[in-house]
Formats: C-alpha cells, sequence, structure tokens
C-alpha cells in the first residue's frame, strides 16, 4: 500500500476514497487504525534512535576531550621529533670535533716518544761524556803523579845533578851512556809534561761539551714534558668529545623512544575510541533504519547514480588503507577526500533524512544522512552545518560548508559511503567505478 509522508505523520491514502455507505466508518476506522500503528512505530524508531544519539552524544564529548588529548600526544610527538632532528643535526659537529680531538692526541702522543727518544739519547750522551771525564781526570792525575815523582828527585839531587852525573863516569863509553840516560829522562818527562798539557785540554774541551750535553738533555726533557702535557690534554679533549658522541647518541635514543611511546599512545586511544565510535554508529544505523522504514524512505541500496557533494571539484583521495597524515600510521580510510576551498557549499547527493548532524570526534562537524535500505552518506569536517537531526533533505540541497574541523590537515571535505555501517568505494555512486567494499 502506497504510503505519504507529511508533516511528521504518515496516513494510508488509497482505499479510503473507495469507501463509502455503511461499511465507510468501518474502513475509516481500520485506515485509521493502520494510520495509528505505523505513526506509532515510527514513533518507537525515533525514540530509539534518541537514545542511541543521547548516547552516542556522550561518546561524541569523550571522542572530543580524546581530539585534545590526540592534538596534545602530536605536539609531544613534534616536539620529540624536533630533539631528534637536533641530535642528528650535532652529531656530525661531535664526530668531526672527535676525529680532530683523535688525530691531535696521536700526533702529540707520536711527538712525544720521539722527544722522549731524543731525551734519552741526550742523557746517555752525558753519561759518556762524564765517563770519558772520569777516564781524562784518571789519566791526568797518573801524568801528574809520574812529572811529581821527577821533580821531586831533581830536586833532591840538586841544582848541579847532571853534572856531578857527568863528572863521576869513569871513562868515556861511561859517560856517553850517562848522557843518554840524562837525556832519555829529559825527553820522558817532557813527553809526561806534554800528554799532561793534552789531556788537560782534552778534558776542558770535554767540560764544556757536557756543559752542552746537559742543556740539550734539559731542552729535550722540558720539550718531552710539554707534548705528554699536551698529549694528555688531547686525550682529555677526545674523551670529552667521545662523551660528548655518547651524550648526543643517547639523546637521540631516548627522544626516538620517547616518541613511540607518544605514537603508541595516541594510537591505542584513537584506536579504542574510534572501535566505540563505530559501534554506536552500527546501533545509530540500526535504528536508523527502522525509522526511514517508517518513514517510507524506499528500501532499495541505492543503485543509482549520486549528485557530487563539491560540483566544480573532483575525489583526490579515495577510500582505503593509508597512513594516517597526523597519527602516522597505516589505518582505514573509509571515505573519499575532496580538496576545497574553505566555506565552499556542500549538496546532499540523494534525497532522504539527517541522521546525524553535529560534532562527532575527529570527524569534526558531521552530516550523515539516511537514503533508504541501510544507505547512508556521511559528510565530516564541516566549517558549519546548516540542515538538523530528523529534516528532510532533497537531492542537491546545500547541508552545510567545507571546512577542517576535526583530525584534519587543511579545507577537505572527508565523504563516506556505507551501506549496514560498512564502508564503500564513493566512485561507485559516481559513475566512475564499483560500489565495492573498501578495508575488508
Amino acid at each position: 500500500m502506497p504510503i505519504r509522508q507529511w508533516s511528521g505523520r504518515t496516513i494510508a491514502m488509497s482505499g479510503v476514497a473507495r469507501l463509502s455507505g455503511r461499511k465507510a466508518p468501518l474502513a475509516v476506522f481500520a485506515a485509521s487504525a493502520l494510520s495509528l500503528g505505523l505513526i506509532a512505530g515510527a514513533a518507537t524508531a525515533a525514540n530509539d534512535l534518541d537514545e542511541k544519539r543521547s548516547e552516542k552524544a556522550k561518546v561524541d564529548q569523550r571522542l572530543d576531550d580524546a581530539h585534545d588529548e590526540v592534538l596534545a600526544f602530536n605536539s609531544k610527538i613534534r616536539s620529540a621529533t624536533r630533539q631528534v632532528l637536533d641530535a642528528r643535526g650535532q652529531l656530525p659537529g661531535a664526530r668531526t670535533k672527535l676525529n680532530k680531538a683523535k688525530a691531535k692526541q696521536a700526533t702529540s702522543q707520536a711527538a712525544d716518544k720521539r722527544a722522549q727518544q731524543e731525551l734519552e739519547e741526550a742523557v746517555a750522551a752525558v753519561i759518556r761524556m762524564e765517563q770519558r771525564i772520569e777516564r781524562l781526570e784518571a789519566r791526568l792525575a797518573q801524568l801528574q803523579l809520574e812529572v811529581g815523582d821527577f821533580a821531586r828527585a831533581t830536586y833532591q839531587m840538586g841544582p848541579f845533578a847532571e853534572l856531578e852525573i857527568v863528572l863521576e863516569a869513569k871513562d868515556p863509553s861511561e859517560l856517553t851512556d850517562r848522557l843518554a840516560a840524562i837525556r832519555s829522562v829529559a825527553a820522558a818527562n817532557n813527553a809526561s809534561l806534554d800528554r799532561m798539557a793534552q789531556k788537560q785540554l782534552e778534558m776542558e774541551q770535554a767540560q764544556i761539551e757536557l756543559e752542552r750535553l746537559r742543556k740539550v738533555a734539559k731542552e729535550k726533557k722540558a720539550e718531552a714534558e710539554a707534548l705528554l702535557a699536551a698529549a694528555e690534554q688531547a686525550a682529555a679533549e677526545a674523551a670529552a668529545a667521545k662523551r660528548e658522541v655518547e651524550k648526543l647518541v643517547q639523546q637521540e635514543e631516548r627522544a626516538l623512544a620517547q616518541a613511540r611511546r607518544h605514537r603508541a599512545a595516541v594510537k591505542q586511544q584513537y584506536d579504542r575510541l574510534a572501535s566505540e565510535q563505530a559501534r554506536l554508529q552500527q546501533q545509530i544505523a540500526k535504528a536508523a533504519a527502522r525509522l526511514e522504514r517508517q518513514s517510507g524512505l524506499p528500501t532499495g541500496t541505492g543503485n543509482g547514480d549520486w549528485y557530487f557533494p563539491l560540483p566544480g571539484y573532483s575525489i583526490g583521495s579515495d577510500a582505503g588503507w593509508r597512513l594516517h597524515p597526523i597519527l602516522g600510521y597505516t589505518r582505514c580510510h573509509a571515505g573519499a577526500d575532496v580538496s576545497a576551498p574553505s566555506g565552499t557549499p556542500i549538496r546532499a547527493v540523494d534525497s532522504g533524512v539527517v541522521i546525524q548532524a553535529g560534532w562527532n570526534g575527529g570527524y569534526g562537524n558531521l552530516v550523515t544522512i539516511g537514503h533508504g535500505g541501510g544507505l547512508t552518506s556521511s559528510y565530516a569536517h564541516q566549517s558549519s552545518i546548516s540542515v538538523s537531526t530528523g529534516q528532510s533533505v532533497q537531492r542537491g540541497q546545500i547541508i552545510g560548508s567545507v571546512g577542517s574541523t576535526g583530525l584534519s590537515t587543511g579545507p577537505h571535505l572527508h565523504f563516506e559511503a556505507r551501506i549496514g555501517g560498512a564502508p564503500y568505494s564513493p566512485r561507485g555512486w559516481f559513475g566512475s567505478g564499483s560500489k565495492s567494499r573498501v578495508c575488508v
């Protein structure tokens, strides 16, 4: 029997006009009863839908709070990411500083090693020269002893000792021998004096060389000490640079771990609320379907084409699995995105009844229209809404304006097509694809 909805009431149209005579009161009563039954059924469905909407409104408030938490988490993630980038930006400089310190340390250690070797050689030269001087002193003392003995013997013999030795000769042969002996002793004495003078000169030169070697050894020691101090300083700088690099690496690791924890918390919170929202959305869809049946909406699943919600624009991102631009992980993108300037009018894709109009968590300002048979169309992130829940709308009617409310990166329309709460690719209703399920 055809049914017409008018002023919120459902009345039976056919059959009443044909009733006449005495049967008319009975027919009128039957028609009235039918009408009252439909009205009562619609009222029950409406009350059920209102209860579900009231329950969902509470969840929407929680989603709104969760949205603020998501934004706070995003801020923490951005902060942690900046720390990671800062640490990574400082790592090259710290590594360069470490490499320079290590090179300086290696150079200083090599120079210190050479200086130590030179110092050891200088000390060895000093020791050798001191030993030589000791030997010269001993030889000089021996020569001085020999010359002293000759001098004492000559003194004891008196000034005419040589003359007496000659005069006491008994014959010319003995005289010759005595003269030769005198000359030999004199020559030996002169040789001793010459050697003593030579050794004295050598010792003086050795003393000069010893002083020079001692000065060189002192300079080498000072140089070695300076180079050793430089090497120790370089080692300390290298150790400090190494600690700095390790600190930066640890800072980076902590920042990354913090970012991962925050991201996991965001995902867990968002998934939990999204699951609860989907559950309530299905309940609302069932209640809306009952209301649609009682309100006289068609029972098909929308096999025809729809009016495009933003004439002059086109779908940029279709439904399906994708990387969420804010949350940063792969999730189901249940609808299509159409970019347009903020404030661009949004139009209903087909006639139907508004089953939701208001804030809905990550969707921001959302309008959902029931088209019968469990088929719904949803319009998210609106800057303003022009319809209200329970209102009938016509194909092409303006229902709101493009915005960027909820979890959105910029002005655009997020549009969804659902049958029984399950997401479908909207392209199938716009003549550019099949009406297929997504994210299954």
